[in-house]
């Protein structure tokens, strides 16, 4: 197949939902190509060689005008998003860039572009959910997968090191959810203990808790795999947090990092056999002394995350994205011919 891809930049939702999968792909024997929207006299060419173009996130700035310019060429398009931002609360940096009127734009734009689209695909079923009522034509699940080249091996250490890796946004998690207090707690408790943050900063204090604003990409999971506990908080209060992506707990688990998560949106659903367990909002600290305590019942957490985080890479589930796209383009076939 040939394939022209759109990222949105070069963020980690791009590298997740975009490049990473069509360099997957690439492997697989299937030909891709980048497009961006500020080269439009490269457009012709591209989508008169391609199949199919995939977009990622982008629904405006030239966006309609791409998947309309290729519908007339015959190529199948297809539109990803693994994040609605226009439900971004306001004090992110989403909603800075897409909320009130800005959001509003989007969203008429987004439904300009459906009327192009063959296919939507999102890693979350209430994304689904959001993309159908805003007039996607046809939305299909796929999840996100870890990166293989992002893992290296696994750290040890003797000490214990609890690690969140966090954005800014989750900030408004922090406010709603007891965390910082009970971690500041497992520090005065437990000397052997340290905290790393990464992203979101939670003000703790002492030399065993590490703050690092922003690590790139590539070496994310290698901070990762110096984690001995992953968390996931996630506020229910918050409306985005209900269809975000289970990702974080995978990569915990690929890690070997045994994970304490919220029971809410992505993570609904898994526990002990994924390796981590999850935590009511008042049960933080609770959660995180015990495994402290137990070297135990870390170290059989941390087997089964593997285990599960082994299955739960981009090359062992690259097929769903190759499925995907060859449904789409057959159905898109039949559709002219008939």
């Amino acid at each position: 197949m040939r394939i022209a891809f759109l990222p949105d930049g070069r963020t980690a939702n791009a590298a997740y939902r975009s490049m990473a999968p069509m360099l997957a792909l690439a492997e697989r024997g299937h030909e891709i190509c980048e497009l961006r929207l500020d080269k439009r006299d490269e457009w012709h060419a591209v989508l008169q060689w391609c199949e199919l173009l995939h977009i990622h996130r982008v629904c405006d700035g030239g966006a309609v005008e791409l998947a309309r310019a290729a519908k007339a060429v015959g190529a199948t398009v297809v539109w990803d998003d693994d994040d609605d931002v226009t439900s971004a609360p306001p004090g992110t940096l989403a909603h800075s860039h897409v909320g009130g009127l800005r959001g509003a734009s989007r969203l008429a734009a987004r439904r300009r572009l459906f009327q192009s689209v063959d296919l939507v695909t999102t890693p979350s079923p209430a994304l689904a959910d959001v993309f159908r009522k805003g007039g996607a034509p046809d939305v299909l699940v796929i999840e996100n997968y870890v990166v293989e080249a992002f893992l290296p091996a696994r750290a040890r250490r003797a000490d214990v090191t609890v690690g969140w890796v966090a954005a800014a946004e989750h900030r408004l998690d922090v406010d709603r959810i007891p965390i910082a207090g009970a971690l500041a707690r497992l520090l005065d408790g437990h000397p052997h203990v340290n905290v790393a943050a990464i992203g979101i900063g939670l003000g703790l204090q002492g030399d065993r808790y590490v703050h690092e604003p922003w690590v790139p990409l590539a070496q994310l999971l290698q901070r990762v795999t110096s984690f001995d506990i992953g968390i996931a908080p996630l506020s229910p209060e918050i409306a985005i947090n209900h269809s975000r992506s289970n990702i974080k707990l995978k990569e915990y688990a690929a890690a070997g990092v045994p994970w304490l998560a919220s029971p809410i949106g992505p993570y609904a659903g898994l526990g002990e056999r994924e390796g981590g367990r999850l935590v009511p909002d008042d049960g933080w600290f609770g959660a995180l002394d015990a495994l402290v305590r137990s070297d135990r019942v870390r170290r059989k957490l941390a087997k089964r995350a593997a285990r599960w985080g082994s299955r739960q890479t981009l090359r062992r589930n690259v097929g769903c994205w190759e499925r995907a796209f060859e449904h789409a383009v057959a159905v898109r076939r039949a559709c002219v011919a008939a």
